[in-house]
């Protein structure tokens, strides 16, 4: 089984690039590059020497990118990435159109689409209207709060198709964690290191093989919730994995407040499979309503 952890690299050159790439090789399953926080690239030798399969990202402005050229200057990046026969490259749900014939491609398509500001409730939507335009559709919205949670846990439960799902901001981590124990979850994201970790809920790759071991995760890992009051019982409760059966059982703790616990436990309860809830004793009372 390929594992579904795969480290998001932005680093400044090529000779960076590579040094990152063998650095991480061994824990993730694939790479991805985001060309568009470069300074420079070399893609063929970076495709050329990668100890994983590529994902090549150019991300323009206006899906929250930093790719300031031209758009034809862009996309002449991403067909070179499918020259090169790259595994995947990701494209913008607003120019899908231009990599309809994928009949003689060897790279896979992602299309995808991001929303910097709130979760929306209808990605399953979202989702059924992109997938049949790709190989893989990439849905990002931002979770500030736990119900934030329900979108994407509704779309990894109902996707037909290969699907990354994401929930950036910190109460969003969850989703990085819970989204291999899902069938059509093609991958999560982590970070080479502790160091480029540059948002509120990510992860490094080391954190999620050697803590979570999602290495090993699949459908049939039991998935232990704990509703937590403080930081204290959050932490309490990811240590538990340190001692857990890799791929058997993956802890996760989770904030709620005690207005949302009856809407998120429902949720998690229809959306998750294999999931045991639990709570702290001042949050327990709220799991018997």
């Amino acid at each position: 089984m390929i594992h579904k952890v795969a480290v998001s690299l932005a680093p400044r050159d090529t000779e960076a690039c590579l040094q990152a790439l063998a650095e991480c090789g061994s824990l993730a399953s694939m790479a991805e590059l985001r060309l568009d926080l470069m300074e420079s690239f070399d893609l063929p030798r970076l495709q050329a020497l990668s100890p994983c399969p590529l994902i090549i990202t150019c991300r323009p402005q206006r899906e929250g990118g930093r790719f300031a050229g031209s758009e034809q200057d862009r996309l002449a990046i991403l067909q070179q990435a499918i020259q090169l026969e790259c595994a995947y490259i990701d494209v913008e749900w607003d120019c899908i159109e231009l990599f309809a014939d994928r009949a003689e491609m060897k790279t896979q398509v992602i299309v995808s689409r991001h929303w910097f500001d709130q979760m929306p409730p209808t990605l399953d939507e979202v989702y059924a209207e992109l997938a049949p335009r790709a190989d893989v559709v990439k849905l990002v919205g931002l979770a500030q709060q736990p119900t934030d949670l329900l979108p994407t846990l509704s779309l990894l439960r109902n996707a037909t198709g290969p699907v990354i799902a994401l929930a950036m901001g910190e109460v969003g981590r969850l989703i990085r964690l819970i989204g291999p124990c899902f069938p059509q979850c093609l991958l999560t994201y982590g970070a080479a290191s502790q160091a480029d970790i540059t948002a509120p809920g990510q992860l490094s790759v080391a954190e999620m093989v050697q803590r979570y071991h999602l290495d090993k995760a699949g459908p049939h890992t039991q998935i232990h919730l704990h509703l937590c009051a403080g930081d204290e019982s959050a932490q309490a409760v990811a240590k538990k994995n340190d001692e857990a059966e890799p791929g058997a059982d993956l802890y996760l703790p989770l904030r709620v407040p005690s207005e949302q616990i009856s809407q998120v436990v429902a949720g998690f309860r229809t959306l998750v499979p294999r999931v045991q809830i639990t709570a702290d004793p001042m949050l327990a009372t709220a799991l018997l309503h």
